[in-house]
Formats: structure tokens, sequence, C-alpha cells
């Protein structure tokens, strides 16, 4: 199937390549004999996929777009200040060659104007074994992901007519902006001009820009996110010249023309377009690539006045605990408290990359919960990226959160949010957050934290666990005397809480007592029917893979729990590998006892069946859950 991307930029070219127009810049024998039927465009998005259409291989010469990536360079090398010392940036309303130095200091009003562009090569030096040319092309090859080189042609034919340029730069050095010969600042300022590119070139260089830096294709940073922003803030008022005003209304993209035919236009976070053709109107610009970016903007709504809300679809979802229990076996007693009050927990995913409106989103959904609402757990596992706005934001909900006497629950897989939050908070004025890690991988210690009532903010690297976490907070708070203490006797399981008395002692008479050792592998997954194990004391773990094998299932089980009963719809297989967490006692009703049983006393037999069917519907209503197949 062909990408209707390609289709679009296709119909796009038909339909724009009538248009005429203007003529290829003159001033250069080498742009004044370009063929000015010559038409090309192409987009690469920040995730490295591009698009072309139309005259794709055509190379052509950079000339003025060089400058955005030369300024780039020397803010890399000095630090914004230093360089802005040599040259402002203010909007100059002037034309791109226009001999124009600020009064009494000889400063240009911005890097994007030829006077201001020769300074700013000025200010590169060789370094790393390279000369300044040197570092150039290899700074443009980078954000390019090829290697680029310098058109001798174009480099003669620039050198023979560029005298505005020579006259600009020995007037810089009177200035003392250029503290040196002029003479190789401006025959390497003709050498950055002349680099050849294609659209697709110009395209990856744009989306470097748009990636905060790293090129997309080739996934290296070619420069620091505060410098493109930089970049990319000159690039928006100055860019166009004297023609930067009608282009922020027109399309509102930092862009930068070249006489050359190209177009650079950056569309920040999203991707970078690249278009060439010769013709240019009376600002410098391509006619066509004119048109062809402001229908882009127009019919992709890429202008920035044209931002839909961001916000709306950070939350992925959010429902109450009762709807989605943790599948840990429980007395009908626990279960119904646990229903009961689950609308004290707000579970809420989030995900996709978070900014200052998907933060403020989540910030003032915490603000609307009701004051019965006694545990917020938020699900980040799905977060593919965070600014600082969130970070900062998300600290201040904590914050508020324990203030207000409540919890605050980060499933979070890769721990990577909330060590940014812990970490950021440290310097903060508002002070550092409480301890998020507290009984981390310590099952004991988080069951006796789950006890405790006081407010908490903990992570949790599944949200199986911070749902159990939030089960054994409800069971302290309103039924405390059905939590499990010391040695559970296997006839009060949930499991045989139907039978009598008499049926369920009678099976307790048949099990055998096993013990295990910290860290032990009590069943392994693929093992067949081994019995079912009753946990006397202790804890276990359970794990298994999730769906294709991409995601990692973790249960905990206390005593008066069950394992092992779900090989017996599973062809008679384990599923799951168990291990015991510290010392564990269970009581065993073999896989021989179980047959033997269907013989001698049917009736029991087909009680136990029923239990265990019953039992069974509640743990693969969370192993569907935990593999990511829930639905409301």
């Amino acid at each position: 199937m062909r990408s209707p991307v390609q289709d679009y930029l296709e119909r796009l070219l038909d339909e724009l390549r009538p248009q005429d127009g203007g003529q290829p810049h003159q001033a250069i024998p080498a742009t004044a004999d370009m063929d000015p039927e010559l038409y090309g465009v192409a987009l690469t998005t920040v995730d490295g996929d591009s698009y072309a259409a139309g005259d794709t291989e055509q190379a052509f010469s950079l000339q003025s777009i060089s400058k955005a990536f030369t300024y780039a360079m020397a803010l890399e090398d000095l630090g914004p200040e230093r360089v802005q010392e040599k040259i402002d940036v203010e909007p100059s309303g002037d034309p791109f060659n226009e001999i124009s130095l600020q009064a009494g200091t000889g400063r240009p009003d911005n890097p994007m104007i030829n006077a201001g562009a020769i300074a700013t090569t000025s200010l590169i030096k060789g370094r790393g074994g390279r000369d300044r040319m040197g570092r150039i092309l290899n700074t443009f090859s980078e954000a390019a992901g090829r290697e680029l080189k310098v058109s001798e042609g174009v480099f003669r034919s620039e050198d023979r007519t560029g005298h505005r340029n020579r006259a600009l730069s020995w007037l810089l050095r009177s200035f003392g902006i250029i503290e040196s010969d002029p003479e190789p600042v401006v025959q390497d300022y003709f050498r950055q001009c002349s680099v050849l590119v294609t659209v697709r070139d110009l395209s990856v260089m744009a989306a470097t820009l748009a990636n905060q830096g790293v090129n997309p294709v080739t996934g290296e940073r070619v420069f620091a996110p505060r410098t493109v922003r930089w970049v990319l803030s000159v690039l928006s008022t100055c860019g166009m010249y004297d023609d930067a005003g009608t282009w922020a209304i027109e399309v509102g993209l930092p862009s930068k023309s070249g006489v050359g035919g190209g177009l650079l236009v950056v569309v920040p976070g999203q991707l970078g377009i690249g278009v060439f053709s010769p013709s240019l109107d009376a600002h410098g610009t391509s006619v066509r690539g004119a048109a062809t970016v402001k229908r882009l903007a127009t019919d992709l709504g890429l202008h920035y006045g044209d931002a839909p809300p961001v916000g709306r679809s950070v939350i992925r979802a959010s429902y109450d605990l009762s709807e989605a229990p943790s599948g840990v076996p429980r007395s009908t007693e626990a279960l119904q408290v646990i229903e009961a009050h689950g609308a004290e927990c707000r579970i809420v995913e989030i995900g996709g990359d978070i900014g200052f409106s998907e933060a403020e989103t989540l910030a003032r959904l915490t603000t609307e919960l009701p004051e019965s609402v006694r545990t917020l757990m938020v699900d980040v596992s799905k977060v593919d990226d965070f600014g600082r706005a969130a970070v900062r934001i998300l600290n201040q909900v904590v914050r508020l959160f324990i203030a207000d006497g409540r919890d605050l629950l980060l499933v979070d897989d890769d721990r990577r949010l909330t060590e940014t939050m812990v970490e950021s908070a440290e310097g903060s004025p508002y002070g550092a957050l409480p301890n998020p890690f507290e009984a981390e991988g310590d099952r004991e210690a988080r069951a006796r934290d789950g006890a405790d009532d006081a407010p908490a903010f903990r992570l949790f690297l599944s949200r199986s666990l911070a749902v159990e976490w939030v089960e054994q907070r409800l069971l302290n708070r309103h039924a405390p005397g059905l939590l499990p203490v010391g040695r559970q006797d296997p006839a009060r399981s949930p499991l045989l809480e139907l039978f009598t008395a008499a049926d369920a002692r009678t099976l307790a008479d048949f099990m055998e007592t096993r013990d295990y050792r910290p860290g032990q592998v009590i069943r392994r997954a693929g093992q067949p029917f081994g019995g079912i194990y009753f946990i006397t004391s202790g804890q276990v773990e359970l794990t298994a893979q999730g769906s294709g094998g991409r995601r990692y299932r973790q249960v905990f089980l206390s005593p008066g729990m069950i394992f092992g009963e779900i090989a017996l719809g599973q062809a008679g297989r384990q599923v799951t590998t168990v291990r015991a967490v510290g010392p564990v006692t269970t009581q065993v009703l073999t896989a021989q006892v179980i047959s033997a049983l269907e013989e001698s006393d049917p009736r029991l037999a087909i009680k136990l069946w029923s239990a265990l069917a019953r039992d069974a519907y509640t743990t693969v209503e969370q192993m569907i859950r935990e593999t990511g197949a829930r639905s409301d």
C-alpha cells in the first residue's frame, strides 16, 4: 500500500509546478545558470522517516541556509553571551545583503543577514585536527546524516563576484567584530554557502533541529537542546529577512531561505521540511518553495497558531480499584470489603510525551477528585518522555496529596520518571519529596507499609504490586480482622470457605507439609501439575512472561492463598515460576492424592473441582489484565 503522505506530496507538486514568476539568483553565475523548472520537496519526521517527491536527487548549494548551522556551532563553541557581544539577535527588516551595522558598536543586527553570518563564521575556530572549514563541513554532514561536499564551481563563482560580502567583512574588521584578517573568513563563508545538498538532505538537517539537535536518522547528537532553542528563536524572527513578519503570519514556523533555491523549515518536535526550486521572489525566497510551505502549513495544520489541544490525550484510562482488583485469592468477606471501598483508590493511566499541557491535565484531574478518594495511583509505564514542566507539576501534586493526608503511588516500570522527580526536588524551595523507594523489593516490609495508614508516596514496578498494596491498605482500614496474621490453617483458605468444617478437615488431613528456604524455586514454568499448594506461612512470588513475551508480570501470595492449581487447565503444565520470598511452609494436596480422591470420595472431589473453577475465574481475570488486555 502506498503511503498517503507520499501521495499527498506528489499531488501537491503537480498542482504547484505550473507556478512561475521570479528568476534564479543572478548575482552568482553558478546560480544564475540553474534550470528554473527544477522542483523537489522532502519531509523527514523526528522518528527518522522520510518522504520526498519531484527532483529529489538534484544537488544545489546551501547558500544562506548554512547560516543557521554555523550560528549553532558558534553558540556551542562560545556560549550565547559571548556570541551576542559580536552579533545581536534583533530583526533588521533589511534585505539579506544590506550593508548595515549598529551605530556605535558595529554589531550586525542578527546572524541571518550576510554581515551577521560573516561575523559568525569568524567566531568558529579550528579544533580536533580540523581547520574552521573542516569543522563546518563535518557538522553540516552530521546534521544531514551523510558526507557532504563543497562545490568548487560554486565557490569559485562566489569568490569571483562576492565584492559586497568582502566589503562587509572589512567593515566588520574596522569595528573589531572580526578580530583577524577578514579574507580567510570571507573565503570560508563562501565555501560554507557552496556546500551541496539535496532536498532530502535539507529535510534531515531541518529534522535534526526539530528533534532538539539529534539527527533522527543516525541517532547522533549534533547540537545541544539549548543551542537549538536559541537558533529556532532567531530563525522565527530573522530567518526570512524583510519578509519575516508576513512569513510568521502565513507559515508560523522557524525557516531559512537560500538564494540557491533551497528552503528549510522546522516543525519543532515533529518534522523537518526541505524544498528546492531555483526561481526567487524579491526577498530571495524560492517562489515554488514558499508556495509549497504555505500549503503544507495550511493543509497539515503546522502553523504554531493551529496547534491542537494536546493535554486531553494524556489520560489513557481512569477508573476505581474496584473495577480492577489484584486478583490475589482472598476470602469472600475480604473481597466484599475491597469491592465496597474500592472507590477510595483512583487509578489513572497516562501515556505519550508529557509536557506542561499534559501535566496540567493530570493535575486538574487530581484537584477534581472527591475527598473520599484516599489514594491516587498514577501508572506512567506508557509515558515515552517527559519535560521539566511535567516533573515540577507532578512533584507539587505529590506534596499536596501528602499534605492532604492522602497517598500517591507511581507505577513506573523503569523508575526513570520517579528518579528524576526525586532528584529535581532535592534543590527545590518546596523541599525534598518523601522517599518513594521505601520497602521496594521487600515483600514483607511492603505488607507492613500497606498496613500502616500514614499518607505515603510510593513507587511500584508493576500495577499488580501497587493494587495489592492498596488492597492491604483498605483491609487494614475497614476490616483488619480479615488480614492474614501468622500461620494459616489450610482449612480456612478462601478456596475451601464454602466447604463444611468436616470436609475441609478431611482434605487437610490428606495434605503433606513442605518447607522452602528463601529464594528457592518451588515450581518452575513448564513442569507437570504437581498438586495444589496451600501457603501456611511466608510469601511466594509468581513470575511469568506477558503477551508476546514482552511484558513481565509479578504477583506475590501470602498465607492462606494457594498456587499450582492453574496447571490443571494448561495441559497439565505449570504456567508460572514460583519462588519463596523468605522461609515458606506449605501444605500440599498432591496430584496423586487428588486422583485417588476421585475414586474414593467422588462427592468431595466434585466439590473441590467446583471450588477450583471459581478460584480460576478470578486468577485468569488477573492474567488478562496484567498482559494488557484490560477493557472497561
